[in-house]
């Protein structure tokens, strides 16, 4: 498994994911997994050749595993569990309905939440993807606020 690459997609290599998950930690950063990229990832690493999945199935289920203890850097999922509730689902629902027309999944728009979740609790949020349709939704830079020298004239 080299590289992942779709049309409208920049292909990411496991090298690519281990570096950056590397520089991210060492930035003292939290990496959450959304669900829906949790059930993405296990499909794509399902449909490796066999002898060769093993290795990933192990790897992907230990970052699982470290993501519901709360490992660091992993995020431990229940944290977005509001967003799993019948009203969150319902937004969903509602927005993947409303996007769905932009090329959204629903499995992009749960990411899209989860990064906005984070977003709304003061973090910067990235979405760490080869999709640039689904990228074009990461939320902005929160702005810095800039302290007025008063000792300037």
């Amino acid at each position: 498994m080299d590289s992942i690459e779709k049309s409208g997609e920049k292909p990411i290599t496991y090298d690519d994911v281990s570096k950056s998950i590397e520089k991210e930690t060492a930035d003292s950063s939290r990496i959450v997994l959304p669900l829906a990229s949790i059930i993405e990832c296990g499909n794509h690493i399902t449909q490796i050749n066999r002898k060769d999945s093993q290795k990933y199935v192990n790897e992907f289920a230990g970052f699982i595993e470290k993501a519901l203890d709360g490992s660091e850097p992993w995020d431990i999922f229940t944290n977005q569990s509001e967003l799993l509730s019948t009203e969150g689902l319902r937004n969903l629902v509602n927005e993947w309905k409303s996007l769905s027309c932009c090329g959204l999944s629903m499995g992009d728009v749960s990411i899209k939440q989860v990064a906005y979740y984070y977003y709304s609790k003061g973090y910067t949020a990235e979405i760490f993807t080869g999709d640039t349709g689904l990228k074009a939704y990461q939320p902005a830079p929160h702005p810095q606020i800039l302290s007025r020298n008063r000792n300037r004239r």
